[in-house]
């Protein structure tokens, strides 16, 4: 039976927002909203409203018996492992496990992952999940400008299957809108803080920056981009915001759902380790 096409809602996709912010130094700082406070107060409430809905993905201990002892060997040689995973889909059993975990908009309302890609509320015979690193990664804003220039208005409701793309941080709801506004992108964002979600599809954390720099950051060198996200930071005021970004050692991935459940996914190996747009594009079948 094939899928009920639904529209994306009025403003998916409005031309005076869609913009491209290429020639925008990634060394500016994303300012905070005045209203941080009460989305952190409404991602509080809605924290407490659905904890213990969704399980647990906190990582096992790294040793082997029943000690507290850190055998150091052993957890950095399963820390290097996790991170040369192959991009093998996530099985039914997982995405049970992940499904009901949270994720926050820009306003602190919480919804189900699952609904994203299972329901009413479904958008398109495909989803195209997207998660990124920390708000202040100038490579992750790097990878969603090229993503969002390549698939304008015209190529993504041009796509002979209609796909949806949803980009997730692991940062705080509060900084959404602010990345929005600093990518130039129209493609809902969502926060999911915990990482459960990240854990539980096989996104781990690393040290590695990354060898070879990717065709999206082509116009961009190593020690820009450092100094780029260092001078976002700083250019926060408060220890709490400084932290509201997410966990600067998490990589994040992309993965391609349809009816079926997950059909394509890859997983950043590195800080710079984004599926490349002319990839992406394949996968979608644009190209």
């Amino acid at each position: 039976m094939v899928k009920l096409r639904k529209a994306p809602p009025p403003g998916y996709y409005t031309s005076q927002h869609h913009r491209n912010n290429n020639n925008e130094s990634l060394a500016s700082p994303i300012s905070v909203s005045s209203n941080a406070d009460s989305v952190f107060s409404r991602y509080r409430a809605n924290s407490a409203s659905t904890a213990g809905t969704a399980p647990s993905t906190a990582p096992t201990s790294p040793t082997t018996n029943n000690s507290c002892s850190l055998n150091n060997d052993a957890w950095f040689e399963r820390f290097h492992d996790s991170t040369d995973e192959t991009d093998e889909l996530p099985s039914h059993d997982q995405l049970d496990l992940v499904g009901d975990i949270p994720i926050y908009d820009s306003e602190g309302n919480s919804r189900s992952f699952r609904s994203l890609y299972s329901g009413e509320s479904v958008i398109g015979e495909r989803q195209f999940v997207v998660f990124i690193r920390h708000f202040y990664c100038g490579a992750c804003q790097a990878y969603l400008k090229a993503l969002t220039t390549s698939i304008d208005p015209a190529t993504y409701f041009g796509m002979d299957t209609p796909t949806s793309i949803v980009i997730i941080g692991c940062g705080s709801p509060s900084m959404i809108q602010q990345y929005k506004d600093f990518t130039g992108t129209n493609f809902p964002i969502f926060a999911e803080p915990t990482r459960r979600l990240y854990k539980g599809l096989g996104m781990s954390w690393t040290l590695d920056a990354g060898k070879q720099r990717p065709a999206y950051m082509q116009d961009i060198s190593k020690p820009q981009w450092v100094a780029g996200q260092i001078k976002q930071i700083r250019g926060v005021k408060g220890l709490r915001m400084k932290l509201a970004g997410g966990n600067p050692l998490q990589v994040g991935g992309e993965f391609l759902f349809s009816e079926e459940g997950v059909v394509w996914c890859h997983r950043m190996k590195n800080y710079r380790g984004h599926a490349e747009v002319e990839t992406v594009r394949r996968v979608l079948e644009i190209d």
